[in-house]
């Protein structure tokens, strides 16, 4: 027996303990928000949730539902022969912007928030998870290397899917969670603190893959929002706990940026693309800049490789990765590129899986993930100290483009939102 090892009994030994007891909470139960106004084809979807009563809020379980149709651009019923489907996971990325509010001080502005959902959704849930639950948000992945067929013929199974479930303008049920900082922590937002989401519509141009022009209509839309009764005694506990300290609620902030890479242009450094607050970690990704803007005949989604030939991040001076990436896509030679989504989105040693083969990798799914803090775990529940500075991007492609392409680049922090008795509201970003 080694010198500083403790002598241990096994659980299944642990005959005479009982399970702990929670008596903190009451009672939980869903409430339906409606929007604050009638909802139309261009005007957000706003929600209003009040703290008024003695209710903690479950921002975890901030749950949409719609209820959408796809008709064509004249209002008419879908045909037989109308090639037409939503984008992949609809239920979110039909949605440009998300805005939320504590007590009126905006807590976060999430611009090209389908970009955000996607990234999300593809790269933090499992297999598992997206052929079962985000499903009912329409979630069904686009066939590697078929992302903009939409002929009859089409073999991109995930349009197939979403197609066959719109057909004849019937009606779509879809439901999920919203993608937004405070609802990807675990923490109670406390009584007294009114919740406010506004989604802002994306264009139809960008949220339908087509070979004519169609739209969304939006039929109804609600919250589903988890309201907790806390015993009296932890609420009167925790509001003697704020008149020496504030609440704190550490959010990993996430904001996805984009820029605009000319057609001809062959390398370029893109200076300052942050400035401040470093991010934690980065995910980058190239589309076409006509699908960023919105095609109905190209898909947003399609992560092209463009023969990328290098790649790297520059913090002030020092370069990240100390080798930057270099592959060669004409000869498949792409195998770190690829690993980066693993290693970089702590994926590497443990059972959560990336649904992205090897062979999908350039095949519309090619992204790179960067973690910046100083001991790789960006992932991980700690977190190291916010530092502050510039970064930039430098990009070599061992051809010059073919088209203006966008560089879409998922950004991810590490921030604190705080409360005081007063239910004021501060952050630090």
């Amino acid at each position: 027996m080694g010198e500083t090892s403790n002598i241990c009994l096994k659980s299944e030994l642990d005959l005479f303990s009982s399970l702990p007891t929670q008596l903190a909470i009451d009672s939980s139960s869903f409430v339906q928000i409606h929007p604050l106004s009638s909802i139309s084809e261009t005007a957000p979807i706003e929600f209003y949730i009040s703290g008024n009563g003695e209710h903690y809020l479950d921002l975890a379980h901030s749950i949409l539902h719609l209820q959408i149709k796809v008709l064509k651009k004249n209002n008419s019923v879908l045909g037989d022969n109308d090639q037409v489907a939503p984008i992949n996971y609809i239920l979110n990325t039909m949605f440009s912007e998300v805005s939320v509010f504590l007590n009126d001080k905006q807590v976060a502005s999430q611009s090209n928030y389908s970009y955000r959902c996607f990234f999300e959704s593809l790269l933090f849930s499992s297999k598992s998870n997206q052929d079962s639950l985000l499903t009912s948000a329409l979630f069904y992945k686009d066939t590697a290397s078929q992302h903009n067929n939409v002929i009859a013929t089409s073999t991109n199974e995930g349009f197939n899917t979403r197609k066959s479930l719109c057909k004849a303008s019937k009606i779509v049920d879809l439901i999920g969670n919203i993608h937004y900082d405070l609802a990807a922590q675990p923490k109670l937002l406390i009584n007294g603190v009114n919740v406010r989401i506004k989604l802002e519509r994306q264009k139809d141009t960008f949220s339908l893959m087509s070979t004519a022009e169609h739209k969304i209509i939006v039929k109804s839309a609600s919250l589903f929002i988890r309201k907790i009764n806390v015993a009296a005694s932890v609420v009167l506990a925790q509001e003697k706990a704020l008149e020496r300290g504030l609440i704190k609620m550490p959010i990993r902030r996430a904001e996805v940026r984009s820029f605009a890479l000319s057609s001809g242009l062959q390398s370029s450094t893109i200076a300052n693309a942050f400035i401040g607050q470093l991010p934690t970690r980065l995910i980058l990704g190239f589309v076409s800049n006509e699908a960023f803007n919105g095609n109905y005949a190209k898909n947003p989604f399609n992560f092209q490789h463009y023969n990328l030939n290098y790649l790297s991040i520059l913090e002030g001076s020092k370069m990240i990765p100390s080798k930057p990436f270099q592959p060669n896509f004409d000869n498949n030679l792409y195998a770190r590129s690829y690993l980066s989504l693993f290693t970089d989105l702590s994926r590497f040693h443990n059972s959560q899986n990336i649904n992205i083969s090897y062979e999908e990798y350039p095949k519309g799914y090619t992204l790179y993930a960067i973690d910046l803090t100083p001991d790789m775990a960006a992932g991980e529940t700690h977190m190291s100290v916010n530092r502050t500075g510039n970064i930039g991007i430098d990009i070599k492609f061992s051809a010059p483009l073919a088209e203006t392409v966008s560089l879409i680049v998922y950004a991810e922090y590490r921030n604190t939102i705080e409360i005081d008795k007063a239910r004021n509201v501060f952050t630090d970003f």
